[in-house]
């Protein structure tokens, strides 16, 4: 007896299983979000892309300019909906060497005449290369705090 009874109640709850399942939705790969990029980009505005796209593909779709700074950005980070991304412009800040700079390029530094410039320059012909850029201090005239003004603007 009990052996017809478990292949029927098998077959019974087969059906109900079947019938009383959670059906589940498919994956909706078609969902997208908006990111806005403004800055030193060729295109700027919003972007429609796709769930799960990247810096790398916005930055793709908006057309960076030569002069774009995205040293801040994992390109493979994922976007968000309704981000703002601002990308902002290279600072070419040219440095200024102090061993092979002119007597006007050196001048032309933030507390240094013509005077502190050819004291540089003497420097350099009497001792040789800077191999530092703290060895500068050894200038007559260049302190502690006035090479702590210049160092964003120096380099060997």
């Amino acid at each position: 007896m009990y052996r017809r009874i478990i292949p029927i109640t098998g077959i019974i709850l087969t059906v109900l299983f079947n019938s009383f399942s959670i059906e589940s939705e498919p994956l909706n790969n078609d969902r997208t979000i908006e990111v806005e990029i403004r800055g030193c980009v060729e295109n700027p505005g919003v972007y429609e892309l796709k769930l799960g796209s990247t810096y790398e593909d916005l930055f793709e779709n908006a057309v960076l300019n030569d002069n774009s700074d995205i040293g801040n950005y994992a390109l493979q980070d994922v976007l968000y909906n309704r981000q703002v991304i601002v990308i902002p412009e290279l600072k070419n800040e040219k440095k200024i060497s102090i061993n092979s700079a002119s007597l006007d390029e050196l001048s032309s530094l933030p507390g240094i005449g013509k005077s502190i410039a050819q004291r540089i320059i003497d420097y350099r012909r009497n001792y040789g290369s800077f191999l530092t850029l703290e060895e500068i201090i050894n200038v007559s005239g260049i302190g502690y705090a006035k090479f702590n003004k210049i160092k964003e603007y120096i380099t060997l």
